[in-house]
């Protein structure tokens, strides 16, 4: 992630992939109710005009884009948290935690990375989908799921 990637706390209800893959490493500071600082501010505070008064706690809008986003990768099962685990934090090389996430779980990794990115079209998006991750992956399977020689393969064995 770069310094200059930074989305303001309204923006970021919108959940769109980038935002996601952002968000997910700051989730044990908006779930703390602290939102990260945006890398660009100067410390100067002043606006020149009236204060804005805003309803509500100071650390609501960052617990709740926390709360919002568990509770996403939680119905994503075990590829949200293969999801989680990839952006965690920021891996040097995405491609090794791939392959060492494959070789942990006993999958090939493209697999791996299928399920990785059928969680993120999941997570995202500014309403939560209908219905279980299941669901969402077999009735979105022509864009979602891996094929293997003409037919579809069921990614989710016993997980």
């Amino acid at each position: 992630m770069n310094t200059k990637d930074w989305y303001s706390p309204h923006s970021v209800w919108r959940f769109t992939k980038a935002q996601v893959k952002w968000a997910i490493p700051y989730l044990p500071l908006l779930r703390a109710g602290s939102y990260p600082r945006n890398p660009k501010e100067t410390g100067y505070t002043s606006t020149g005009g009236k204060p804005q008064y805003k309803s509500g706690a100071k650390f609501e809008m960052a617990a709740g884009i926390a709360a919002e986003l568990d509770l996403r990768i939680q119905r994503a099962g075990a590829d949200g948290l293969m999801l989680e685990f990839l952006y965690a934090f920021e891996p040097e090389d995405e491609l090794f935690v791939i392959e060492h996430m494959a070789q942990c779980l006993n999958l090939e990794r493209r697999e791996v990375y299928q399920r990785i990115r059928n969680a993120l079209y999941f997570v995202s998006g500014e309403k939560r989908k209908a219905g279980s991750y299941s669901q969402y992956v077999r009735d979105n399977s022509r864009y979602l799921r891996p094929k293997e020689r003409g037919r579809v393969v069921n990614h989710t064995p016993g997980l």
